[in-house]
């Protein structure tokens, strides 16, 4: 075998052992990706034609971020009162008659009502499909490294959905084409989960099963039940931590870069994208390396690495060489990049039933992160600075590899 083939060889088989419903939640991902990374792109376009301000924006963008957090909610919360199968189709059609509402939405405020209800259901039914990849094996390092393809496929989504927006705005400038793209990839989808010969056996196991196959027996917990569980608190803890670092460099970087550096908007853009290129080696290596390190090892590994690489951001003199910041960005991305896929390993070991809850809980986590990294870094780079504002990144660096630190005490 050459090696190129061997390098292949443990990606393709576990790609070809994934069965049918696997497949639509992983490009169910991929359309998440892209969806995400959308509103971005097409802003300037929107703004000009629907004659938007920036604090509308603001305020979709915050209404969506909620969307989302209801959506996980709605999904953990009744994931297991109905067949999967039916879930993933109400779910998706929802998707595709909010898209037709965007696309004929007559003001802002109908927008914005669209996209809230496609992020809801979109996450609804990213959290079912959470609960039956955890399903697809009861070894927890096999679990972790399948549902760590749902981040590989939501990194291409957000990687291919800017490059898919510049060539269709470039033939049409109206700011709702990109989305009528969108809308033919859920279309598929919707397609997808209507195959009912694949799709009929696919249901999530009882309780009982569960046990007969773990070894251990749980009694079913709501909400607050697992949030009474300390490793619960820790995994959640630890989620709010990565989602700040992850998302705080990716909102404030450029702005640091050029204002407390001194970089050119072009430099600090390009190095940004290393960010991204670190977190999907990241989550390429997690889903298909297989590894002698264990789960807690793996993420108090990572922690350390990106709290080093966000210090050096920190820490970085004015106009500090392109080298060095692509090389921070690269390494905060791979020390961020598979913690939502490890962390809800780590709590499915202990709660194997509870998949779509807890992935719903994490969820909610990590955006919970993301806004605290808009808000009050935002506040203090008002106050009192961007350097001042990246000590909490520090800060959530630091804390995330506390966390994974008791989390694998807990684990001893």
């Amino acid at each position: 075998m050459n090696p190129v083939s061997a390098f292949l060889a443990a990606p393709l088989k576990t790609l070809r052992g994934l069965p049918y419903v696997a497949w639509i939640i992983l490009y169910c991902a991929l359309t998440w990706g892209i969806f995400g990374a959308l509103l971005g792109a097409v802003t300037p376009n929107l703004r000009a034609q629907m004659g938007v301000s920036f604090q509308q924006m603001g305020w979709l963008m915050a209404i969506w971020s909620a969307g989302g957090a209801v959506g996980s909610l709605l999904g953990g919360a009744i994931a297991k009162r109905f067949p999967p199968r039916r879930l993933l189709r109400a779910y998706t059609a929802a998707v595709v008659v909010a898209l037709a509402g965007v696309l004929l939405a007559p003001s802002f405020g109908w927008l914005a009502f669209f996209m809230v209800t496609i992020a809801t259901f979109e996450t609804a039914l990213f959290t079912v499909g959470h609960g039956l990849l955890a399903e697809l094996s009861d070894e927890p390092e096999q679990r972790a490294r399948i549902i760590s393809l749902v981040d590989v496929g939501y990194s291409l989504g957000t990687m291919f959905s800017p490059l898919m927006a510049a060539a269709v705005l470039a033939a049409n400038p109206n700011w709702r084409g990109p989305y009528v793209v969108f809308g033919f990839m859920a279309l598929v989808m919707l397609l997808m989960t209507l195959q009912r010969r694949h799709l009929r056996s696919v249901a999530f196991r009882s309780d009982h099963a569960h046990a007969e196959a773990t070894g251990q027996v749980h009694q079913p917990l709501d909400y607050g039940g697992l949030l009474r569980q300390p490793v619960v608190r820790w995994v959640l803890f630890a989620g709010v931590c990565s989602g700040l670092c992850e998302w705080g460099q990716y909102f404030w970087f450029v702005s640091f870069a050029t204002e407390a550096l001194g970089e050119s908007d072009q430099v600090a853009r390009m190095a940004l994208g290393f960010l991204m290129a670190g977190m999907v080696t990241g989550r390429v290596w997690q889903a298909f390396v297989h590894s002698r390190w264990s789960m807690e090892q793996k993420i108090q590994g990572l922690g350390a690495l990106a709290a080093l690489a966000i210090t050096g951001v920190w820490l970085s003199p004015a106009d500090a060489p392109f080298v060095w910041l692509a090389l921070c960005n690269y390494l905060t991305g791979l020390g961020v990049s598979v913690g939502f896929p490890i962390l809800l390993g780590i709590a499915l070991r202990g709660f194997p039933q509870e998949a779509p809850r807890l992935s719903a809980l994490l969820m909610i986590s990590f955006t919970v992160g993301a806004q605290i990294a808009a808000l009050l870094m935002g506040e203090l780079a008002e106050h009192f600075g961007l350097r001042a504002a990246y000590a909490v990144l520090v800060a959530a660096a630091l804390s995330f590899f506390g966390a994974a630190w008791v989390l694998a005490r807990q684990r001893r």
